[in-house]
C-alpha cells in the first residue's frame, strides 16, 4: 500500500505544478483574462529561469539559454530584470510564492490544530523531498561563498517566510487555547525541527533517490510537540 506521505507528495506537487500552469496560461487571479503581453513574456521567463537555475544553479545558468527557453530575446529579459541575480531574485520569490499557496490551505484557520499540523507537516516533507528542489539546494549551497548575497535573497523569499506563516499559524493556536502560551518563534522551531530530523541531511548528501520519512514519524513528532506545548 502506497504510504499516506507518498499521496501527500504526489497531491502537493500536482497544486504546485497547477498554480506554474495557470501562471503560464494566465489564469491566475491577480492577472486580468486579457493582461498586457509584457506580464505574459515576464512569466514565461520565470518559468525558463526556474528550470534552469534548478538544472544548473546559480553560477552556470546562462540568461542565453534562459530566453531561448521563454522565446524571447536577452534583450527583454534585461529589460525586465536588469540582469542575472534580479532575474535569480524574481525565480526565487515567484517559487516561494507559489509554495506558499501551495501550503497556505493547510494553515488555515481550524478547530482541530493536531489535524492541521500533521497535513502542514506531510506538504514540508512533500515539497522539500521533491528531487528538483534537494538538487537545487546542493548547488545553492556550493555558490554561497561566491556568492552571498544570492543566499541572502533565498532565505528572505523562502525559509523566513515559511517560518514567519508557522509562527502566525502558532501563536494564533495559543490565542485560541490549544496549545500552552510561550514564545511562537521558539515554538515553530521546535516543530520545524521535530518534523525534519537528520532526514534534510541525508537528502542534501545522499546520491540515491530521497527516502522520506513514514506518516508515523511525521505523526509522532506532531504529538511530541503537542505534549510539550499542552496547556
Amino acid at each position: 500500500m502506497m504510504m499516506i506521505i507518498d499521496i501527500e507528495r504526489k497531491r502537493l506537487i500536482e497544486r504546485y505544478r497547477s498554480l506554474i500552469r495557470d501562471i503560464a496560461k494566465g489564469c491566475m487571479s491577480k492577472y486580468p483574462p486579457h493582461r498586457p503581453v509584457d506580464q505574459a513574456k515576464q512569466d514565461a521567463i520565470l518559468i525558463a529561469a526556474r528550470e534552469e537555475f534548478f538544472a544548473v544553479g546559480y553560477a552556470a545558468a546562462s540568461i542565453e539559454r534562459i530566453a531561448a527557453a521563454a522565446n524571447v530575446s536577452k534583450v527583454t529579459i534585461c529589460n525586465h530584470f536588469q540582469g542575472k541575480e534580479n532575474l535569480f531574485s524574481a525565480m526565487v520569490e515567484d517559487q516561494c510564492s507559489l509554495m506558499r499557496l501551495a501550503l497556505a490551505d493547510d494553515l488555515a484557520h481550524s478547530s482541530d490544530f493536531r489535524a492541521e499540523m500533521i497535513s502542514f507537516a506531510r506538504s514540508v516533507i512533500a515539497f522539500l523531498s521533491q528531487e528538483d528542489v534537494i538538487r537545487f539546494e546542493r548547488r545553492l549551497g556550493g555558490e554561497v561563498e561566491r556568492h552571498p548575497e544570492i543566499a541572502a535573497l533565498f532565505l528572505e523569499a523562502g525559509p523566513h517566510r515559511l517560518r514567519q506563516m508557522l509562527t502566525q499559524a502558532i501563536a494564533s493556536a495559543m490565542d485560541e487555547g490549544h496549545i500552552a502560551r510561550a514564545d511562537p518563534d521558539i515554538a515553530a522551531s521546535h516543530l520545524f525541527g521535530l518534523i525534519r530530523g537528520f532526514t534534510e541531511v541525508e537528502w542534501r548528501f545522499s546520491n540515491t533517490a530521497p527516502v522520506t520519512p513514514d506518516d508515523h514519524r511525521i505523526t509522532d513528532a506532531v504529538d511530541r510537540f503537542l505534549r510539550a506545548y499542552s496547556v
